[in-house]
Order: structure tokens, then C-alpha cells, then sequence
């Protein structure tokens, strides 16, 4: 095969429309500011000298232009380099799920920790296909403070991939997680700050920031604003809006913790109609563009490759969560994009089906061999004898077919290939039946094994958190 098949990257916002809605933003910040729910970061911003009203920080426009300014000095986040990404699609799970897909019974039932593991378990099983296995959600069947620590508990001792720490939780639960990454070897050094939109700033991760600041070494602040709901219905006044409240909580966050911090845009849809985020729409793939883009500009680099989610409100493995998944996987995959997170994710990030996990890697395989350009160039003195060789008889039984195969054909795991007649003498199995076998057989194949040590420490930090936050 020779060079791979690419796509120029689109440019949304014109040097016009950046510079009006940073000045949207920076407006924003004078005359509104943002809400703040902690008085130690209502405290730090007084003593700069920041307006206060009620509950409610002005940030002055020209600090926030100056912070955009050093913020452009640091360089940002390099992206990856779109000019020469690697052939190689690798696919992670999301975390957040709450319920799971259950393979026998066809219901979403939830997701306990006996469940997160066989998940856990699966996916571990696809990494030689390509797959980071990881825990792909969160059990509700202990203690809220407990789940994190659970999750990753379970992801350590199922996962050869799983010592990379999960997000942090509740304020409870994070000296726990802290102690977990570090005896993995994987010491957790950031935290991330969410920022409550529209234009808040306060809540869980911000006070595990605040707790625990001495052993971090950054802070990563974003947001999730939803179009129509917690921000503007209008693109370009949505990232207005996400631009203040993302660059005023990331001061905000900087001078309250004394840490150096990073920070990044998201503006998604909400389909008012279904009153619900629409992750998964055709809207989701433009947006994340723009959104991107006004990122790398804040930053003072030229934007990188599409950031790679798979998404569908489909409930269960269908022809919509399939259009929906490789509608967002093919496009970004030719611009570049080789990393996917949410891996069997269903129902924007409520459901994990390990059914729709190997679909997941079937779809991938397709992107990754339709972005291969086949190599077309042609050996005449070859040609001509192997035209001499195929007159008669055709090319099929020819050993330079044989040779060739794999180089000029995917062949797929669960599509079906074959003629209708060789469809039915098989049994005329349906791809979710197929599917459903596939996980099935990857299960019975499972073979991890962490070090003993490993899991005596994991276990000992388990318990302890469990004896501690069970009460």
C-alpha cells in the first residue's frame, strides 16, 4: 500500500470572527464576571484587586488579554502533527458510564463492580487489536466516595493498561486515588477543574484542586457548554461565552491554587427538543472543530488534528449508533486523527455494551484499511508474465494472488463478505448474534495477571478506603 488518504482540514473562523468573540468574552468578564460558589477563590481574587459583587468575580478585560498573552508565550499544548500520523487507529473507553448493556438478556441494567470487571476483563482482551484497556465505568453499587477508587481498583488488577490513574472524584475519595497512582507507578501530577456552565466556578473538582494542591504540579481547566441550554443557541456567541468562562475560571483557579494551569474550550449541542446533549449529531463533528480551532489561536499555534470521541444516543447496538459512530470516526480519521475514546460507549455516556465494543473495532478496521491508498504502480515485465500466466485458468489460483492477499484486502471479523447462498448454508447469523460471540470468545481467552505485589498494595489501599468511607 502506499501514502495514506487525507483531508484538508477546514478553517471556521476567519481572524474577524476570533477577534469578536474574544471581545465578547473579554465584556463578559467586565460586566458579568462569573459566579463563584468557594469563598477561599472569592478570597484570592479580592486581594488582586478584582471587583466583587454579591457572589459574582469582574475580571477586567485587560487581564484577561494579558493572561491570553502568557498563555501564548508557554506555547500551549503542541498538538499532534497532522503531517505525518502514525497508520495505527487505537480506540480507549469512556469512564463515566453508569449503566451496562447486558449480553444475554438484551436490557441496560446497572453497572455493578462484578459487571466492571468482566467489562474491564473484555477489553483487555482486544488490546492486540488495538484497544487501551481501561475501566469502562463507574459501579453503583458502592458508596458514591467509593466509586472512583473502585473503578480504579478494578482497572489495575483486570487491565494491563489500567495503572494510568482515573479522574479524580469526590474530595473524599481523592487521597485514596492519590496513593493508588503512586504506588502503580503512574503519580497523579494534574487535576482537572470543571467549570459549571454557564459562567460558574466551583464544585468537586475545583475543591479536590484546592485540597490537594501541594502534591499536584498543574491543573487543567475546561468546560462543556451546551448550545441552546448553558450557552447561546448561536455558534459563534456559544464560544464567546466559553471563552469567558473557561479563561476567567482558569485565573481564577491559577491564583487560588498557585499552580500553573492549562485550559481548553468545548462547546457541544443540546437538542432543546430532546432536551438532552446530542453528542452524536452531525452538529457534534463542526463544533468540536470550531472549538478546536478557537483553542489552538488562544494558545498561538496553528490547530492540530480533530480531537477523536465516538458517540451515539443509541441505547443499544443499532443502524443509528453505526451511522452515528463512523460518521465521527471516518471524518476526523482523515484528517489525521489516530486515538478514539469511548469504546462501546451508548447513550451519549450513560450505557457500555461490550456488544458494541467489537463492532467498535470492526468499524475501526474498515476506517483504517479505507485510508490506506492502494499502491498502484505497475512492473510491466512483471505484468506481462503474469497476464501470460492468468490468460487461461484466471488469476485466482495464481501463488502471486496468494502472495498479494493481505496486502490488497481487509478481511473483516464480523462483516459478512460472502454471496447470499453461502450466508444461508452458515445458519444466516445476524452481525449482532456474531458480535455477541465474539465478546463471548474473547472472555474465554482472557489471561492477565498483575504482579503480587502490585495488587497486595492496591488491595491495602482498597480496604483502607473502604473502611474509611463506607461509614
Amino acid at each position: 500500500m502506499g501514502a495514506q488518504l487525507r483531508l484538508p482540514r477546514p478553517r471556521l473562523l476567519t481572524v474577524e470572527r476570533r477577534e469578536r468573540i474574544h471581545d465578547a468574552a473579554r465584556r463578559i468578564l467586565e460586566t458579568g464576571g462569573l459566579r463563584v460558589r468557594l469563598p477561599e477563590v472569592v478570597e484570592a481574587a479580592a486581594r488582586l484587586g478584582y471587583a466583587v459583587r454579591d457572589d459574582r468575580v469582574l475580571i477586567p478585560g485587560a487581564v484577561a488579554d494579558d493572561f491570553v498573552t502568557q498563555t501564548r508565550a508557554q506555547g500551549g499544548k503542541a498538538p499532534q502533527d497532522p503531517a505525518e500520523p502514525s497508520p495505527e487507529i487505537l480506540l480507549a473507553p469512556c469512564q463515566y458510564a453508569i449503566a451496562v448493556h447486558d449480553l444475554d438478556s438484551d436490557e441496560i441494567v446497572p453497572f455493578t463492580a462484578h459487571r466492571l470487571v468482566e467489562a474491564s476483563k473484555l477489553l483487555d482482551t482486544l488490546h492486540p487489536f488495538g484497544v487501551i484497556g481501561k475501566a469502562p465505568g463507574t459501579p453503583v453499587d458502592v458508596p458514591p466516595d467509593l466509586q472512583p477508587i473502585m473503578k480504579y481498583r478494578v482497572q489495575a488488577l483486570h487491565c494491563r493498561h489500567g495503572q494510568r490513574p482515573v479522574e479524580l472524584g469526590t474530595p473524599r475519595a481523592t487521597p485514596y486515588l492519590l496513593d493508588m497512582a503512586e504506588a502503580l507507578g503512574h503519580p497523579i501530577t494534574s487535576a482537572d477543574v470543571y467549570v459549571v456552565s454557564p459562567l460558574t466556578v466551583g464544585g468537586e473538582s475545583l475543591e479536590c484542586a484546592l485540597a490537594y494542591r501541594g502534591r499536584l504540579r498543574r491543573v487543567w481547566v475546561s468546560n462543556m457548554s451546551s448550545l441552546g441550554a448553558t450557552a447561546p443557541i448561536r455558534p459563534g456567541d456559544a464560544l464567546a461565552v466559553g471563552a469567558a468562562e473557561v479563561i476567567g475560571a482558569a485565573i481564577l483557579v491559577r491564583e487560588a491554587t498557585g499552580l500553573p494551569v492549562d485550559w481548553s474550550i468545548r462547546v457541544c449541542p443540546f437538542d432543546p427538543r430532546a432536551m438532552a446533549l446530542t453528542l452524536g449529531a452531525p452538529e457534534e463533528f463542526a463544533l468540536a472543530l470550531a472549538s478546536d480551532e478557537l483553542n489552538a489561536w488562544y494558545h498561538g499555534r496553528g490547530p492540530g488534528v480533530p480531537w477523536g470521541s465516538l458517540h451515539t444516543q443509541a441505547k443499544l447496538p443499532d443502524q443509528q449508533s453505526a451511522a452515528e459512530r463512523l460518521t465521527l470516526m471516518l471524518l476526523p480519521a482523515l484528517m489525521g486523527t489516530r486515538v478514539f475514546g469511548g469504546i462501546g460507549r451508548m447513550s451519549l455516556d450513560e450505557v457500555f455494551s461490550a456488544e458494541q465494543a467489537v463492532i467498535d473495532v470492526e468499524l475501526r478496521d474498515h476506517v483504517q484499511r479505507l485510508l490506506a491508498d492502494p499502491e498502484v504502480d505497475c512492473d510491466p515485465e512483471a505484468c506481462l508474465a503474469e497476464a501470460a500466466a492468468g490468460a487461461e485458468g484466471g488469476f485466482l489460483g495464481l501463488d502471486s494472488t496468494a502472495h498479494s492477499y493481505r496486502a490488497t484486502y481487509w478481511w473483516p471479523r464480523l462483516f459478512h463478505r460472502g454471496m447470499l447462498a453461502e450466508w444461508q448454508a452458515a445458519g444466516a447469523s445476524e452481525l449482532r448474534a456474531r458480535a455477541k460471540e465474539m465478546v463471548r470468545r474473547q472472555l474465554r481467552q482472557y489471561d492477565f495477571e498483575p504482579a503480587p505485589d502490585l495488587r497486595r498494595e492496591v488491595e491495602r489501599i482498597y480496604a483502607r478506603a473502604a473502611r474509611d468511607l463506607s461509614a
